[in-house]
């Protein structure tokens, strides 16, 4: 899915100043440009994220409408904030082996860049029910944004993270609503968060969890798109992001009222 660049600062507003990269970040941009260490990188990840996934304390919560959805024939826009990509094959992984056996399946349509990376990045997403669709801002963004329309029209969903691919954080863009809008689906807001995990010093501060972490994942009400103005839906989308993360976060560590989850481990 296309993803716009930022507009520029209002009038007198000071610049945002730029965010240095930290040393894990550094290193994996300068791991990148080779090619032997880009996949011996990622075959990592994916072995990590596996024992994540494997030893995790799950809690899924606001999860009867996403059910209900689910059980439709209509596709819809899941979106997450581009700090949980890590967590998020797993939370999507979760969602599903929590639904009733008569509940069906929906394809998982991921947009990931046209690279070496990218690559590598779907085939981790494959063993989580997740396809890649390929396509960057600059290298095929309109047929892969034409691509995941029709995924959704079809019934599918896609699953983005409306502040990527490069920011700023818990910034929406407006390719995640122009999709949503074009289609005529909701959007469907969703937080994760594992404690405890480690936040990268990047740009968005990603969350990397550990083994055996409680992970929580909340999901907000839906969100409806068809008909409503992209500036409307955005502004809902945004506050609705950071809710569903706060109150993850919030019950990740512990620090929430008891309330008994929707669907859990």
């Amino acid at each position: 899915m296309p993803q716009p660049l930022p507009g520029p600062c209002p009038p007198g507003a000071p610049a945002a100043p730029a965010r240095r990269r930290g040393p894990l970040a550094r290193g994996m941009k300068a791991v990148g440009k080779s090619r032997a260490l880009s996949h011996a990188l990622w075959h990592l990840i994916g072995l990590y994220l596996g024992l994540c996934r494997r030893t995790a304390r799950w809690e899924l919560h606001g999860t009867a409408a996403l059910d209900a959805l689910a059980a439709g024939r209509e596709g819809f826009v899941l979106a997450f904030w581009h700090e949980c990509l890590p967590v998020m094959p797993l939370a999507w992984a979760r969602f599903w082996e929590g639904m009733g056996p008569g509940v069906a399946r929906k394809p998982g349509l991921v947009l990931v860049s046209r690279s070496r990376d990218g690559a590598l990045i779907a085939n981790a997403l494959g063993g989580y029910g997740l396809t890649a669709v390929e396509g960057s801002s600059s290298r095929g963004g309109r047929s892969a944004g034409m691509n995941l329309l029709r995924g959704v029209r079809a019934g599918g969903v896609a699953v983005v993270v409306p502040d990527g691919p490069r920011g700023p954080r818990r910034r929406v863009s407006a390719g995640a609503v122009r999709l949503a809008v074009m289609a005529g689906v909701p959007v469907v807001p969703c937080g994760a968060f594992a404690a405890p995990s480690r936040r990268l010093a990047s740009w968005d501060r990603m969350i990397f969890p550990l083994p055996f972490a409680r992970c929580v994942a909340v999901v907000g009400a839906p969100i409806p798109a068809r008909g409503e103005a992209e500036g409307a839906v955005s502004a809902a989308l945004g506050g609705a992001l950071n809710a569903a993360m706060e109150e993850a976060e919030t019950r990740a560590r512990g620090t929430a009222r008891a309330v008994p989850a929707v669907r859990g481990r």
